[in-house]
């Protein structure tokens, strides 16, 4: 076999293997494999309600209600906390053994430490699945942009359920907070009685995916970035680009609590930087010192909630 055919076979080989990679990841950021629901608040002694609900797009999503414990459910409270949960997840947080190919992290997220935390503290949470994840119905993902309709979804359900509108507060992981705020810049004039948002590791699309690749895959890997993006702008998906909360962020005049952990090795901090400085209402940013990566911060805020509880006091205090 000449060589001029060996590196013909070679670069093919190359350039299929990358087509491959670059689509399983652009399945990631479309269509994320769905975990399965392996907890529940009752593990962690509390009541709850199995709800369901409509995306303004019809899709069905599907959730938790945890009353505030100070009386019934179906009782009237006078604020809701809404969390939401990161791309990957589900309404309980994220397993290890269940994150299929490839895998992600190897931390184990509890998103329930958090909505544990909340509801002691005297608040009833809804916790719900973005599309496509746990068990709500198939749709494809935007990282936020097609995921602030869920959102929007939520506020309604909060709204209907009662014959008195409670305000609304909201703690919002990655995805969760993106899509957060894409609902209160898209869905500004239906949107009321909103009081605050507490973003937890808000981030770009492309900048996520390209710290990503260089963090785990050395920065040789980076060539893959341009390959994700056309295949999934190929596939009907936005792109990498685009899929981002910072020009919706202009539009969140709510008071609003950014947390990032400074080191996490999959953001660039001048990503939650410009979020922060696009945002128009009152504002705090607290940046986690200390090594800390992406998955480990969101378990520490579930553990370490006393000044979110503060932030939510506060801010619920002031309608």
């Amino acid at each position: 076999m000449s060589a001029s055919i060996v590196v013909i076979i070679i670069v093919g080989a190359w350039i299929g293997l990358s087509l491959l990679i670059g689509y399983i990841f652009s399945n990631i950021v479309l269509y994320a494999r769905r975990q399965p629901i392996v907890s529940s608040p009752e593990d962690y002694g509390l009541e709850y309600e199995e709800v369901e609900f409509k995306a303004t797009d019809g899709i069905r999503i599907k959730g938790w209600f945890i009353p505030s414990g100070n009386g019934p459910s179906d009782s009237e409270p006078k604020e809701v906390i809404i969390l939401t949960h990161p791309m990957t997840f589900n309404r309980h947080g994220f397993v290890v053994g269940n994150q299929g190919f490839p895998p992600i992290a190897r931390t184990p997220v509890d998103l329930l430490k958090a909505a544990h935390s909340l509801n002691t503290a005297g608040y009833p949470v809804l916790m719900f699945d973005f599309r496509n994840h746990g068990e709500s119905d198939s749709g494809l993902s935007g990282v936020g942009l097609t995921e602030y309709q869920d959102i929007i979804g939520a506020i309604a359900y909060v709204n209907n359920r009662w014959l008195s509108a409670p305000a609304i507060g909201f703690v919002s992981f990655c995805m969760g907070a993106n899509a957060t705020t894409v609902a209160l810049s898209k869905g500004k004039s239906q949107l009321h009685d909103i009081k605050f948002l507490i973003a937890i590791q808000p981030v770009s699309a492309e900048v996520f995916i390209r710290s990503y690749l260089r963090s785990v895959y050395t920065p040789l890997s980076l060539y893959l970035l341009p390959i994700i993006d056309r295949i999934a702008s190929w596939r009907g998906g936005f792109a990498l680009k685009d899929m981002s909360p910072l020009q919706y962020a202009q539009d969140v005049e709510i008071p609003t609590l950014i947390i990032q952990a400074r080191e996490d090795p999959w953001t660039e901090l001048t990503d939650t930087q410009a979020y922060y400085q696009a945002l128009v209402g009152p504002k705090e940013l607290w940046l986690i010192d200390g090594i800390q990566r992406r998955f480990e911060t969101y378990n520490y805020v579930g553990d370490n909630s006393e000044r979110i509880v503060e932030f939510i006091r506060q801010h619920f205090s002031a309608r």
